[in-house]
């Protein structure tokens, strides 16, 4: 019978497969020409994802992706899955495709082009000069080495354990440098929203969709381009036949291309260890509970039974409500709150952790259960009643009420808005939204609850000495000081996704090129722009950086600011900046940009033990690695956007989001003149908008 299935399948396959021949290493090499990728582009076919929202292909940017609800969910309250896939969660990770190491001189003269519109014209003919230098000498010995190395280890990407260790050996503090904070939308049922409710609404949903997973029941993340025919039973059936070594290519014959899954292994009772130099990651099977903070107190309870099952959703919220039932203790110069340990340099962390543990074997056990916990829930006492409020309640808090270093934490505030903090070595945001919205979309779906009984909850303990409540009292100074200096700004317009459609315009260029717009309008110089495109279609991939700022961005900005300037010149050149925009987002999701590149052939460098390349240490090289606006997007309906800190105190962090009601802007930074870019944002976004109408035949 299985031998049958296959062969159906094949046939049907078949008829596609002179589109995706290139998927067939039996039949040719198995690459993407340029050709055949602007083939599948120019089709603009409907995207969608596993448990996705359906995309247009060329919006398909980068991670953060928007997912749509599951169609098949479990309405009990005792419900052990949110999902029943066909096909194993992991069976497609064996046979993805590898990421490609680019060509050397495609990305030498793709840093040239980027570097172009940000540096002086002296500094970018000393830049020429170097990498001519590098391309005729050093370069070659290195790159051939990468692809070496590459070679030897083809379990993984030639980026992942680089990438890895770049985030585990920075010393810097985890908050706002590095944790990014996602906001969930309330539950459309009002009663379901009090504390109480709305966080044992989301642990037992993060309980079902942990569950999902460790089953392997939850479906694997795949890109449809022909959804008609992949989302069929018949393909389903016929993929889960398929040996995992050859999965990929019989999903591919059908439009499908699945993604890889391998950041979800530590979405769950998963930590981050200081240790000094380097931290590591920590990852305990078969945890049983999770962690609570509320104040400066800790609590733990189990939320699978001893065979693996989910407790009821009421016994959690009888555990939630004896919780919320103790007294409220906030931090004093007496009784610090523990968590600010989280926000320490990693190295004083490391040394703390240590004395810690050794002062008392309480410390070591309580560390233990929150290390080990599943995730860590954050019950804030606050409310904030504005966007930036919340952004700063989420992202920052007070310290003493986070566990920075968990995978994530699930934090819900007094008034019910609740939001996910994640820690960012162990991955780059696929698995969180992913886990996000199975999230929303699971706790909608249940009643009010009413608890079973009362319940006890453990609550930890902690054997502090003087030593300790010194370094945790000096900790609150330099995080409160610290904190106080971070400025933050949101701002709505009413422009819509459908600008998109309507005027035949990229909706994310559009919204990078307001962005390029309004900087200059404050500051009438370009800079080194940042935006992340996911590498999740490669075994291992991360991330690629979008070089926002181009010289087609510049040629715009400047038409833009030019009083002589016709509007059909001015929406000439955003066309033509949006789509320079668009090809530099496809070639990073391609694997086909130069950062990564770049910065794999500077680790070579090391451990070829050879002198660092000359254009690695002139001031362009700085220029382009000290950025200034970094930049990401979200789309989902099941989020309220995001916000995330700068990553220098000369940085803007520009979170944005253009969705069907509207598009919005969430800001950082450590600059006093936010407010006025924040303004500008606006005004230039509605400037465009108008552009575009103005010059659109009726």
């Amino acid at each position: 019978m299985r031998f049958i299935l296959i062969c159906l399948g094949l046939r049907l396959a078949v008829r596609n497969l002179n589109e995706y021949r290139h998927f067939f290493p039996f039949l040719e090499r198995f690459t993407l020409t340029p050709s055949e990728v602007q083939k599948i582009i120019h089709k603009r076919k409907v995207l969608s994802i596993t448990s996705g929202s359906q995309i247009a292909l060329d919006e398909m940017l980068q991670i953060p992706v928007s997912f749509r609800p599951a169609l098949s969910r479990a309405f009990s309250s005792t419900a052990t899955y949110v999902q029943d896939t066909i096909i194993p969660t992991y069976h497609f990770q064996k046979s993805l495709m590898r990421l490609p190491i680019p060509k050397l001189k495609d990305t030498l003269a793709r840093y040239l082009a980027a570097v172009e519109p940000v540096v002086t014209p002296q500094q970018l003919k000393e830049t020429k000069r170097a990498v001519a230098d590098f391309q005729n000498g050093l370069g070659p010995t290195l790159h051939h080495a990468l692809l070496a190395r590459d070679a030897a280890n083809k379990h993984t990407s030639y980026i992942n354990q680089w990438w890895l260790e770049m985030y585990l050996d920075d010393r810097q503090p985890l908050p706002i440098n590095y944790n990014p904070q996602i906001k969930l939308k309330m539950d459309p049922v009002a009663a379901k929203n009090s504390q109480n409710q709305r966080a044992a609404s989301l642990i037992a949903s993060t309980v079902r969709v942990y569950c999902t997973l460790r089953d392997k029941k939850l479906e694997p993340d795949i890109f449809h381009t022909k959804p008609d025919l992949s989302r069929m039973k018949a393909f389903q059936y016929f993929c889960k036949l398929l040996p995992e070594r050859m999965s990929f290519y019989g999903a591919a014959a059908f439009g499908a291309y699945p993604l890889d899954m391998s950041q979800y292994k530590h979405l769950f009772s998963s930590t981050r260890v200081p240790r000094l130099g380097r931290d590591e990651l920590k990852v305990t099977p078969d945890s049983t509970h999770v962690v609570v903070q509320r104040g400066t107190k800790f609590y733990t309870f189990d939320v699978l039974t001893a065979d693996g099952k989910a407790i009821p959703d009421e016994s959690i919220l009888a555990y939630i409500d004896a919780i919320l039932a103790q007294p409220l203790t906030q931090s004093t110069p007496d009784q610090p709150g523990m968590g600010l340990l989280t926000t320490m340099n990693r190295d004083a962390w490391a040394n703390a952790r240590q004395k810690l543990k050794a002062y008392d074997g309480v410390n070591k056990d309580s560390l233990e259960l929150i290390d080990s916990a599943l995730f860590v829930v954050c019950l804030e006492h606050e409310s904030p009643s504005t966007v930036e409020a919340e952004s700063r309640c989420f992202l920052a808090g007070d310290g003493s009420n986070h566990w920075f270093d968990k995978s994530f934490q699930l934090i819900v505030a007094a008034n019910g808005m609740a939001s996910v903090s994640f820690e960012h070595a162990w991955g780059d945001g696929v698995a969180v939204l992913r886990y996000l919205n199975e999230l929303y979309n699971d706790s909608v779906k249940y009643p009010v609850l009413k608890a079973s009984t009362q319940a006890r909850v453990k609550e930890l303990s902690w054997d502090v000495n003087g030593e300790i409540k010194q370094l945790l009292n000096e900790a609150k100074q330099t995080y409160n000081k610290w904190v106080s200096t971070l400025v933050t700004a949101c701002a709505e317009t009413p422009v819509t996704r459908a600008v998109g459609k309507q005027y035949d315009i990229g909706t994310d260029g559009l919204m990078q090129m307001t962005i390029q717009l309004a900087h200059f309008k404050l500051h009438q110089t370009f800079v080194a722009t940042y935006e992340s495109a996911s590498t999740a279609a490669f075994k291992h991939g991360r991330t690629e950086t979008v070089r926002s700022c181009t010289n087609e961005a510049v040629n715009f900005v400047r038409t833009m600011m030019n009083p002589s300037a016709s509007d059909a010149e001015k929406v000439a050149a955003l066309r033509t900046a949006v789509n320079k925009h668009s090809e530099l987002t496809k070639n990073g999701v391609m694997g086909q940009g130069f950062d990564r590149h770049l910065f794999a052939l500077r680790a070579m460098a090391d451990i070829e033990g050879v002198n660092v390349p000359d254009f690695y240490t002139l001031p362009s090289h700085e220029i382009m690695s000290k950025i200034i606006l970094s930049t990401s997007t979200l789309s989902s309906p099941a989020l309220e956007g995001g916000s995330f800190g700068p990553v220098n105190k000369d940085c803007y962090g520009i979170g944005y989001g253009i969705e069907k009601e509207g598009s919005a802007f969430q800001l950082s930074s450590y600059r006093k003149d936010l407010p006025q870019l924040k303004e500008l944002l606006v005004d230039s976004l509605i400037e465009l908008e108008r552009l575009l109408a103005d010059t659109t035949p009726k």
